[in-house]
């Protein structure tokens, strides 16, 4: 049995969370799958893989040259797959894309319909929210998907990036919100109101954190959520302030239901999105066909 089989790919996810439980609950399996085929690629190689370092694991040199092949295979895989497609003029296979929860309004309406209709047969997956414990672009530069669309400044060697404007940052309200009725909000009027953040690891919410910390400010939310789409129904429901673009928050500030209120400070002027791929990646036509849709999304 070729050691590049399922179970390097849980030493993966086990070296990725930080530990076997964490990998169980996010690929939502018993912990004692991944223990249990970690423990037979050590007794086929005769050596450990993992080491306990307080209340995590790592790998070992050997887990890492395992976890290594692993990718460079799933890596190559990928790439002999979309050559294939391209050779034989498949109008058939799979495109992985990754579209943060703000950017997928624009994705659907813009993208997917066309995208439907130029590659009838093709599945187009689509993964969303907030990911733990890879960011959207760990998981191009991993091949786990094939395109990525992102909030916030991004610089990666490995990936082609293409960036663009995403407008100011708003702090979104409901029409009865006291703040409704203003034409912009400071940043320290913000900390008199509760405040709706998004995880730590969100692109969006590292700009809001930033945002905060370049005005000197500490800002604790009175909410947290892990999707931007769940963060502006508690602020339609009138409870607290989200923070996003108007752009991300289109369909309820045209149906009256939010108001974009600019946040004062000039590094809330404006704000960043990207789209990107792998280096060296060739995709396949469906996806490169997708590529160059996104390139034109707003």
């Amino acid at each position: 049995m070729t050691l590049l089989d399922k179970r390097a790919f849980y030493l993966f996810e086990v070296s990725s969370c930080g530990g076997i439980r964490a990998a169980a609950e996010h690929l939502h399996i018993n912990p004692s799958v991944v223990s249990r085929q970690v423990r037979g690629l050590e007794r086929e190689l005769g050596m450990a893989l993992l080491e306990r370092q307080g209340r995590h694991v790592t790998l070992t040199e050997a887990g890492q040259l395992v976890v290594e092949g692993f990718l460079a295979q799933r890596r190559l895989n990928s790439e002999l797959g979309d050559t294939l497609s391209r050779l034989r003029n498949l109008q058939s296979g799979k495109v992985v894309v990754s579209v943060g929860d703000g950017f997928v309004d624009s994705f659907i309406n813009h993208v997917m319909r066309r995208v439907s209709e130029h590659y009838p047969d093709v599945l187009i997956e689509i993964k969303t929210g907030i990911y733990y414990p890879r960011e959207p672009h760990e998981m191009v530069a991993s091949d786990e998907v094939d395109i990525a669309i992102t909030y916030g400044p991004i610089s990666d060697p490995r990936l082609v990036v293409h960036s663009f404007e995403r407008g100011p940052l708003c702090a979104l309200v409901a029409p009865s919100h006291r703040l409704a009725r203003q034409d912009s909000v400071s940043v320290t009027e913000l900390l008199q109101h509760k405040l709706i953040f998004l995880p730590d690891a969100s692109g969006s919410q590292q700009f809001v954190n930033a945002l905060f910390g370049a005005a000197g400010q500490l800002a604790t939310p009175a909410y947290r959520c892990n999707l931007h789409s769940v963060s502006r129904r508690l602020a339609c429901a009138g409870i607290g302030v989200s923070f996003m673009t108007a752009a991300a928050a289109r369909s309820e500030v045209n149906a009256g239901l939010l108001k974009a209120i600019p946040i004062d400070h000039p590094m809330a002027a404006s704000s960043q999105g990207n789209l990107v791929r792998r280096v060296g990646r060739r995709l396949s036509p469906a996806a490169d066909y997708l590529w160059k849709l996104m390139m034109a999304m707003q």
